[in-house]
């Protein structure tokens, strides 16, 4: 009795067991079946491959059987190198419908060695160990590419289709975590982690309504300010958002990060001396300017900016130094001549009282305004109405005429 009773529980097993294999094993032939010429498939039969494959996805006997998930991904993939070469020849690949297909891929995969890992009630996994490490470095190596074909995928639709995009980036990104791939490390070996990220906060950012949107978008930045490449360009994500909301201190914190670790971008000093002298801080900005200067010895924006503070400060002497050098490294450049004169003359109505001395003054600033109109002389309100007040106030009433209509040309 007993042993008629052991042989019907086996047959039963067996039986479910074929049954099981079966519907996969059905889906599997007609799959090779269609493909048994590459460059000729079957259409009809991938097509009954598929459904067959969906089938036993949902029937409680295949569902969870590893095999199922590694013919569906085979019968995908044929499908997907289909869809791309018809794009490709028409020009009108559907790009959602594609990437939304390397997904089901990416799935079948992990779902594939989530299930051969997986060990039944008495603590055994399907495959004995040595398939089991087998089948489970195939399927990473057939995912690999899948996952990476998700950050392109992710990447190539953020804007177009940001909550897709995001979606397939969410995939890139939860398989860092996937034990699918974890004895590779990926959080430390993975190269485009940083383009996962900055790509992610875009699509954030597209979709962002509140400050705790804003938060989240702004953290993605922040993983990728140290990276050479998008390092930069987050840089000035976050600047905009700070100083959108007002957040001057935040602005000028990722400004001066900037400025130390992307040291041949210009743009960065410049954007923190505009701010200094926009908000008073005349001794901030003479620093950065300097900087600058030693920095870019050539560049007239720190070098002019510098020479503006101390002349604003009055200290004209030294001004006339300053424009001096900026005159040397842009003599075409107008504008020096012209603020160079100024220095002079400011010096010489200083010195109003001692006439000799205001005349030597006045003197000097007179080639520094011939300059300025000889470079610039479309520009009269760079030199028009000085040269009129110096020959006005040297008495030199030839020159005086001649420039009397700038009299009041400022």
């Amino acid at each position: 009795m007993k042993r008629a009773l052991f042989l019907g529980t086996l047959l039963m097993t067996c039986g479910a067991m074929f049954a099981q294999k079966y519907l996969v094993t059905d889906a599997d032939m007609k799959y090779k079946e269609a493909c048994a010429q590459p460059l000729k498939i079957d259409q009809r039969k991938l097509a009954d491959a598929w459904r067959s494959i969906q089938d036993a996805m949902k029937n409680e006997k295949t569902v969870n059987f590893h095999e199922t998930y590694k013919v569906a991904a085979n019968i995908r993939n044929v499908q997907l190198v289909q869809m791309y070469q018809a794009g490709q020849q028409s020009g009108k690949l559907d790009t959602l419908a594609y990437f939304n297909g390397v997904k089901e891929m990416y799935d079948y995969y992990t779902t594939y060695d989530r299930l051969i890992n997986t060990p039944n009630e008495k603590g055994k996994t399907p495959l004995k160990d040595e398939e089991l490490q087998k089948a489970h470095k195939e399927a990473q190596k057939s995912a690999m590419p899948l996952r990476q074909s998700m950050l392109l995928g992710g990447s190539s639709i953020i804007n177009s289709h940001t909550k897709e995009g995001l979606g397939f980036l969410d995939v890139y990104l939860a398989s860092l975590d996937a034990p699918l791939f974890k004895d590779l490390n990926l959080a430390e070996t993975d190269t485009m982690l940083n383009a996962a990220y900055l790509y992610y906060g875009m699509g954030l950012k597209k979709l962002a309504q509140t400050w705790e949107d804003t938060v989240k978008y702004l953290g993605y930045y922040e993983k990728t300010i140290s990276d050479p490449q998008y390092g930069a360009y987050s840089c000035v994500e976050l600047m905009n958002t700070y100083k959108h909301h007002g957040d001057i201190a935040s602005w000028e914190k990722y400004c001066k990060y900037a400025f130390e670790h992307f040291p041949e971008d210009q743009q960065y000093p410049k954007l923190l001396i505009q701010e200094y002298v926009n908000s008073g801080r005349e001794e901030e900005a003479l620093k950065m300017c300097d900087l600058m200067i030693e920095k870019f010895p050539n560049e007239i924006f720190p070098a002019e900016t510098k020479a503006l503070i101390i002349f604003n400060k009055r200290d004209y002497v030294q001004s006339v130094e300053l424009f001096k050098k900026l005159t040397e490294v842009d003599p075409t450049y107008g504008r020096a001549w012209c603020s160079l004169g100024t220095s002079y003359y400011q010096i010489a109505m200083e010195n109003k009282n001692d006439v000799k001395k205001c005349k030597e003054y006045l003197e000097l600033a007179l080639p520094a305004y011939k300059k300025a109109e000889e470079v610039e002389p479309d520009d009269p309100s760079l030199w028009g109405y000085y040269l009129y007040h110096c020959y006005h106030a040297l008495n030199d009433k030839t020159n005086e005429a001649k420039y009397k209509k700038y009299e009041n040309h400022q």
